[in-house]
């Protein structure tokens, strides 16, 4: 049977992310991954389909973000990391070699660091072009791309703030990636007070959310004290909403508490730190939006697929930055999901009294359950970090293999 491909009025049904979107005016999708790989996977994901409906699917994807029209696109901006641009060097190995041998032809005394650091930046600014007149068309609201520093400096915050400055001179519309560390949080201060846009990332709990968007705030009041142009300023916070969940400590200390959580219950104090964000936010009228990111699709009830993440957080006004697996997921199994405006709800009361017994909940949950000098020691910020200093370190391995085989 072939499928109908537009509706009477002869526009593209729409997809489950223009559903999400409709939620809320202040909702955005963004794509975390680098633009230099949009249109390799979203041919392989509308290959998935039966072939009546690729020509539907590809209609909807190209709604997202169509490369013959990059200003037109429904993704509200880009993220990215050195983790992700691996996966954008993985994906043309030859082309980012060659690039490396030019670079280093015309740079002979270049370390094997200096070309890693080059070479991400040449990744981190061909991303921002590419999104430029998303950016230019919507009057700077739109369309920047979050580069972030090497994740290996997460604590070293002179070279945090060097590199920023790097990034951010790339192009107009890159927003510097900065950790939620106990150094980040000054960082991040530093450069707002600059003008310069940023997306605080390893961020997993209420403490970490409320310094950053209080250290923005008085950034932001410096940099206006000052005459600084805000034209181009924007700043998201972002919650790693499955990377806190994941974490070992939660499961330990719920049992030596005596709890056994199951994983819709994990799933649910992801998604009570999201709702308590968002609150305070609001409440506070801070200028800092909030980002989730590292959602999953689950649970399965009755033989239908459910995402409470993005369920449960409809409605915000936030952005929902989704990786490309994630979203071949989304589009294959969540196709039929509908979305209402759920953010303001609570989560079921017995669930939270039972994630109230458990310590790790309580400190991520209550603003004052951790201070500033503490935020180094948050699990999930160290497992972070030392999976993104591993694939940085991809990076600079390749570099190095490139440096010292040039005829290969």
């Amino acid at each position: 049977m072939q499928v109908n491909n537009a509706n009477a009025s002869g526009a593209v049904p729409e997809s489950v992310l223009e559903r999400l979107l409709k939620t809320s005016p202040g909702l955005e999708v963004w794509w975390d991954s680098s633009p230099l790989i949009y249109s390799k996977w979203a041919n392989q994901l509308v290959s998935q389909f039966p072939p009546e409906k690729q020509p539907l699917v590809t209609a909807q994807l190209e709604k997202f973000y169509n490369p013959e029209d990059p200003a037109r696109t429904l993704f509200g901006g880009v993220t990215t990391n050195p983790p992700l641009s691996l996966a954008a060097m993985q994906d043309n190995p030859q082309r980012w070699a060659g690039w490396i041998s030019d670079y280093v032809r015309n740079n002979q005394k270049a370390s094997v660091e200096d070309v890693f650091w080059a070479l991400y930046k040449e990744i981190v600014r061909l991303g921002a072009e590419a999104f430029l007149p998303s950016f230019e068309s919507s009057g700077y609201r739109y369309g920047y791309l979050s580069g972030q520093v090497d994740p290996r400096k997460f604590f070293d915050g002179e070279t945090m703030l060097r590199q920023g400055l790097e990034l951010s001179a790339l192009g107009p519309n890159v927003m510097v990636k900065i950790p939620g560390t106990t150094e980040g949080v000054s960082v991040i201060r530093e450069l707002t007070a600059r003008g310069i846009s940023t997306n605080c990332t390893a961020g997993y709990i209420i403490p970490q959310f409320v310094a950053v968007a209080e250290a923005v705030q008085d950034g932001l009041a410096e940099a206006r004290s000052k005459g600084v142009d805000l034209t181009r300023w924007r700043s998201v916070v972002t919650y790693m909403s499955v990377r806190w969940e994941s974490s070992p400590e939660f499961t330990s200390q719920a049992e030596k508490v005596g709890i056994s959580l199951t994983p819709e219950e994990i799933r649910w104090a992801g998604v009570a730190l999201f709702k308590q964000a968002h609150r305070i936010y609001c409440q506070k009228a801070y200028p800092s939006k909030m980002l989730i990111c590292s959602v999953r699709m689950g649970p399965e009830v009755d033989g239908t697929m459910h995402c409470i993440h993005l369920e449960e957080a409809a409605g915000a006004s936030a952005v929902f930055t989704l990786p490309p697996n994630f979203l071949s997921e989304l589009f294959i199994k969540g196709e039929n999901l509908q979305f209402e405006s759920r953010i303001r709800k609570d989560i079921p009361a017995d669930v939270m009294q039972k994630l109230c017994r458990v310590p790790y909940f309580n400190q991520s949950y209550e603003p004052d359950g951790m201070t500033v000098d503490q935020f180094n020691t948050i699990p999930s910020l160290v497992s972070t970090y030392k999976e993104f200093s591993a694939a940085t370190q991809k990076m600079v391995d390749f570099v190095k293999d490139r440096m010292d085989n040039p005829s290969n």
